[in-house]
């Protein structure tokens, strides 16, 4: 939870540090204060299987927790309990961040995607099943300018929206625990249309193939679009030219109350402050 002030509050399990409070108990009952954080005005929080990650208003990347896949795209597999600064995404100027299970995914601002952590059923759609410890670019994505992106917390799948075309892309596993001539996808195809395996289908087959993967990702398609949209923050306090413009179009004595609380929160706040000049 993250108050407008821009501190960031977490509780619960905490088991692989992915609290961010620099322990591993578990568990955590009450909010604490991620103290790593402290001063940086956050755009959005993601939360995984048990790690979890952030993008701050200036595109930055932090992540923390459990890492036995690389999930937090630092080069390696050491959990860590507070947050730390994915530095391979320096230049990425990253606008959104979704954890799955164990695999993490990254949009950028040009509409690009990155994954890295655990790739075992194609999830990470760099048409290969290997582990990625630090981010890389989905291949088949590049051009398609993403908007939105939404890993399955159970699935070992992923889904993202390319505006353009209407279209949603899923990779990954189809299904828990099929097996035979329906494997895993690893690279984007788009949902809504037939998938091409290589293989030859005939009739019901084709249609049994196609209808498995629409029930695989159905209930991901269903939550994607109400689960993007509603993961970003409402917004730190910060100062800009709208603000202003606000503070001094009224002149009531309630409205000048609610602006000097407006005041008083922002620059009392590192956060709201650092946040004000981006």
């Amino acid at each position: 939870s993250v108050r407008e002030g821009g501190e960031l509050f977490t509780w619960g399990q905490n088991t692989h540090g992915q609290l961010g409070v620099e322990s591993q108990t578990t568990p955590i009952p009450k909010p604490q204060l991620v103290k790593r954080l402290k001063g940086i005005p956050l755009a959005q929080i993601a939360a995984g299987g048990a790690h979890s990650a952030v993008v701050s208003l200036s595109g930055a990347v932090y992540s923390w927790g459990k890492n036995d896949f690389g999930q937090l795209g630092l080069g390696d597999t050491e959990d860590r309990d507070c947050p730390s600064y994915v530095g391979a995404l320096e230049h990425w100027k990253a606008v959104f961040i979704s954890c799955g299970a164990d695999h993490t995914a990254v949009l950028s601002k040009e509409g690009l995607v990155c994954t890295f952590g655990a790739g075992g059923a194609g999830q990470l759609g760099h048409n290969s099943t290997q582990n990625e410890l630090t981010p890389r670019v989905v291949a088949e994505l590049w051009g398609a300018r993403v908007s939105q992106v939404a890993c399955g917390r159970w699935e070992k799948h992923t889904l993202v929206y390319v505006p353009s075309l209407d279209k949603v892309y899923s990779f990954g596993s189809r299904e828990e625990g099929q097996q035979g001539d329906q494997p895993n996808q690893l690279i984007p195809l788009p949902i809504n249309s037939p998938v091409n395996t290589g293989k030859s289908h005939q009739g019901n087959d084709h249609c049994t193939m196609y209808n498995d993967l629409i029930k695989s990702t159905c209930n991901l398609v269903s939550i994607f679009t109400h689960f993007t949209q509603n993961s970003y923050l409402n917004g730190i306090a910060t100062l800009t030219e709208e603000v202003v413009a606000a503070w001094i179009s009224n002149s009531s004595l309630q409205h000048w109350e609610n602006v000097k609380k407006d005041i008083r929160l922002i620059f009392s706040s590192e956060a709201c402050i650092n946040g004000s000049f981006l």
